[in-house]
């Protein structure tokens, strides 16, 4: 537990590690993106009107898991700083506004499929707008 407890957050409150757990799973994710089949890679979009699986299509989808990672795994060690933070929050409002529109606009993603993004981004979001004033004041 020792090596662990040096490589998580110091900041009180528990954002920081869910910050931390959203951010590596968006890293994991990745790492599915390159190195599985895409339709592994892209399963949450089977919707009705969902495009073919493309490795090219997974691969974006990778960078775009890539950089949400980097932001919230720098996020959660840089809490206290406003701009950090807020473009933090901004990495949960994206992924909400993505999975919205891919579910109720364009269909190419189920609600069922996209449940897990859309409690993980809602709660990330609402949260962090929640308890903006408290982290920045430390």
């Amino acid at each position: 537990m020792g090596l662990l407890s040096t490589l998580l957050p110091r900041q009180e409150g528990i954002l920081p590690y869910f910050l931390v757990y959203t951010g590596l799973s968006a890293a994991i994710h990745t790492v599915v993106c390159y190195t599985s089949k895409p339709s592994t890679a892209l399963r949450v979009f089977s919707g009705p009107e969902a495009p073919p699986a493309h490795p090219l299509l997974a691969h974006t989808y990778g960078v775009k898991n890539i950089y949400t990672s980097l932001i919230r795994l720098y996020g959660a060690y840089y809490i206290a700083n406003p701009q950090v933070y807020d473009l933090t929050t901004c990495t949960f409002g994206g992924v909400l506004f993505l999975y919205v529109t891919e579910v109720y606009v364009y269909k190419t993603a189920r609600l069922r499929e996209a449940m897990i993004p859309f409690v993980t981004a809602g709660s990330g979001l609402l949260w962090m707008m929640m308890q903006r004033n408290w982290y920045l004041s430390q």
